[in-house]
């Protein structure tokens, strides 16, 4: 479908799904917000969790157990870290995007309206306004080349200042005749413009924005591949830790654990 083609008629459409694009658009932004924030909060806890286990630990005794709960400590740190990375990632990345995007996806909407508004104004203009115009002064007109044939009529049959009379006639026609060619030239403008308008001026306008909407499209599309991705590397980091964490317990050996006495 093409807007210039199909949607001639369908400014106030067009403004509808705009609103809703912005919209959506926030609704995005404000879910990845909350993703930023949770995520840097959650990175934060397990930071701190990490330091304030290690101030506690005491390394009175080594085992397997205390080995294996170190390791479990610093992988969490390492998640941590690695999370408030991703987090900060996210948010200089894919979330600085899209409010970028949103702003120009605003300046579009306006700059939109501002075009549409000068080209329907400006074929109101030629098409109506300055008709009504004219059609208002050749009525005008032709009441004064009627007064003044009446005049010239009464001039006559009295016999008084007829030449006169005839004088003001003439040049009331005259201004009656030129008005008039003034109209049939206007109403022809008038044609060629609503023709221009209908199929140039306002379908280029609409080809322009589909264009715009299009580039906006793709490039929402580019944010959220980048999102996604920003989050997927970031689950894989937490299976990673998980898969660790597991191989840790496994290092824990019941039978060794003693083995080199307790004292």
């Amino acid at each position: 479908m093409g807007f210039g083609r199909d949607l001639r008629n369908s400014h106030e459409g067009l403004l509808k799904l705009q609103d809703w694009e912005l919209k959506l658009l926030e609704t995005v932004k404000r879910f990845m917000t909350l993703r930023v924030k949770s995520d840097k909060e959650y990175a934060a806890l397990l930071l701190s969790m990490t330091q304030q286990t290690e101030k506690q630990e005491a390394a009175d005794y080594v085992s397997t157990v205390s080995k294996s709960w170190s390791q479990v400590v610093r992988q969490t740190e390492v998640l941590g870290r690695v999370m408030r990375t991703h987090a900060d990632d996210l948010n200089s990345g894919p979330l600085h995007r899209l409010a970028t995007l949103i702003r120009d996806k605003q300046q579009v909407k306006k700059s939109y309206q501002s075009l549409h508004q000068q080209l329907e104004s400006h074929n109101h203009k030629v098409t109506r306004s300055e008709l009504e115009k004219l059609k208002s002064t050749y009525r005008q007109l032709s009441r004064d080349a009627n007064n003044a044939k009446e005049k010239y009529r009464e001039a006559l049959a009295k016999g008084r200042e007829a030449e006169r009379a005839h004088e003001r006639y003439d040049k009331a026609t005259a201004k009656l005749h030129n008005l008039h060619n003034q109209y049939v030239l206007a109403v022809c403008g008038a044609r060629t413009q609503q023709d221009e308008h209908r199929r140039r001026a306002a379908p280029a306008l609409l080809d322009a924005l589909q264009r715009m909407q299009e580039d906006m499209t793709l490039a929402l599309k580019s944010i959220l591949e980048e999102y996604c991705e920003c989050v997927l590397v970031c689950t894989c980091t937490g299976r990673v830790f998980w898969r660790s964490t597991v191989s840790v317990y496994l290092c824990v050996l019941v039978q060794e654990e003693y083995s080199g006495g307790v004292l």
